[in-house]
């Protein structure tokens, strides 16, 4: 019997390509994870709502153009879920619905528009969209469960433009970054 394997699957990499498949997984869960981090342990009251979707969606969007799988950001905003049922001092019961929401927003978007996905005015709208859906969400939940948020003392529109200019700003860091890298090599 013999035990050598067989040319046909030596030259195959398949072991190889599920190996960095799941690094890229990993990778991808963690950058939800690392924002979410960021955002509980660096906290400062700046008054402004929305102001840590320039790190969140710029995070995200880094994995989003870096990574080939179609799914990318759900997996970041898996990643975000995951770190956010710790006890990190989120007061919000329904956050990581709202992270959810926002990584597969921004995957059905990026799989019905494929030719425009690298374009800054497709990424600014799509990323600013995608961190508004917080406060809509709040508003929704606001309005059928009742739950509070402190955020609509000033009204929703507010929040609304707030949260669209700050995710709109992390998603145009990210493509900055991309472009930059991809250029240099």
């Amino acid at each position: 019997m013999n035990t050598e394997l067989s040319q046909k699957s030596l030259s195959r990499t398949y072991p190889t390509k599920v190996a960095l498949r799941i690094l890229e997984i990993l990778l991808l869960t963690g950058i939800g994870a690392v924002g979410v981090l960021l955002h509980a342990k660096f906290r400062f009251p700046s008054h402004l709502p929305g102001h840590w979707g320039i790190v969140f969606m710029a995070l995200l969007f880094s994995g989003r153009l870096f990574s080939q799988q179609k799914i990318a950001s759900s997996f970041s905003s898996i990643g975000a879920v995951g770190m956010l049922l710790l006890p990190l001092g989120f007061t919000d019961p329904f956050i990581p619905i709202m992270y959810m929401f926002i990584g597969f927003l921004v995957d059905i978007a990026y799989g019905i528009f494929k030719t425009k996905n690298q374009h800054i005015i497709f990424i600014a709208l799509l990323s600013g969209v995608a961190y508004s859906l917080i406060p809509i969400i709040r508003m929704i939940i606001s309005l059928s469960v009742g739950f509070s948020y402190g955020t609509f003392a000033t009204g929703f529109m507010y929040p609304l433009v707030m949260h669209f200019v700050f995710g709109s700003l992390g998603g145009m860091i990210a493509l900055g970054a991309f472009t930059f890298l991809k250029k240099k090599n």
